[in-house]
């Protein structure tokens, strides 16, 4: 009797100085949200689809940027959405948006709130970085030196300071149990289809999707088929799922890939 088994297994730099003091926050040289074409200075203006890459009219776009050059070879760039939210502020080499050289910060989606901010040298992190809880609250320092982590401190979205850091920085997503839950839940979830045990198809396979802050999953997407009816199979199982554990990056809970192999193997008993 023929069986199938399951196994499931992601400057001239512009001057920068922050304020000191334990517990204030960085003054920033960069604006964003005002109206950059209030002065004589040339703005270049590029279209962006979601693939990332340029389109030529906003009414194929899904944002834009504002280059305006500022000093020899260094540009300030200030990217929105295609509805004029902020989404990102920051200082590069040239149009082509190569290097990242002075201050930067990044808004989260509404482009209301600073998702985070710093310094970049050379495309590498250095100083002081600030990371912030959705509700604004600060959620980490970290100190930089040539792009390395040097030292942290993690705060609590009630302002309370995190004891404990070595799970602050990052942690990737996680099915509740670890992985050998999941080997299971997708062993006992999963409904070959008839043609699969037919033909005995076997192989592997891999389905990849977001874990969202919220432990949900959205935008499955089949990264490597074995089998079109598998392939639907798949996404019946993730439709199944229990909440993931979350990924945690400086402190916060945010949005993270993560992409599942599946093997289907014939156990002859």
């Amino acid at each position: 009797m023929n069986k199938f088994r399951i196994v499931a297994f992601t400057s001239v730099l512009l001057s920068h100085f922050y304020a000191q003091g334990q517990n204030q926050l960085p003054v920033s040289v960069v604006v964003i949200g005002t109206d950059s074409k209030q002065n004589n200075e040339q703005v270049v203006t590029k279209y962006y689809g979601n693939n990332k890459k340029e389109v030529k009219t906003a009414q194929d776009a899904a944002y834009y940027r504002e280059f305006k050059q500022v000093a020899e070879k260094l540009y300030q760039v200030c990217e929105y959405k295609i509805d004029k939210r902020p989404s990102m502020e920051l200082y590069v080499t040239n149009t082509a948006y190569d290097i990242k050289n002075g201050p930067f910060r990044l808004y989260y989606p509404n482009g209301n709130l600073i998702d985070n901010e710093g310094f970049y040298k050379n495309d590498v992190q250095v100083g002081q970085w600030y990371y912030y809880h959705t509700n604004g609250q600060l959620s980490g320092k970290e100190l930089y030196e040539d792009g390395l982590l040097v030292d942290a401190e993690y705060f609590n979205e009630d302002g309370s300071k995190l004891a404990d850091i070595t799970l602050s920085v990052r942690e990737k997503p996680s099915f509740p149990g670890g992985v050998n839950e999941m080997d299971r839940f997708v062993q006992r979830t999963i409904e070959l289809p008839e043609e699969v045990v037919k033909n005995k198809i076997v192989g592997k396979m891999a389905i990849g999707f977001i874990v969202e802050p919220d432990g949900t999953l959205s935008n499955p997407k089949i990264e490597l088929s074995l089998n079109r009816a598998l392939d639907e199979a798949a996404f019946k199982v993730l439709d199944q799922m229990p909440k993931w554990i979350p990924a945690k990056l400086h402190n916060r809970l945010v949005r993270a890939k993560y992409t599942m192999p599946i093997v289907i193997t014939m156990r002859t008993k």
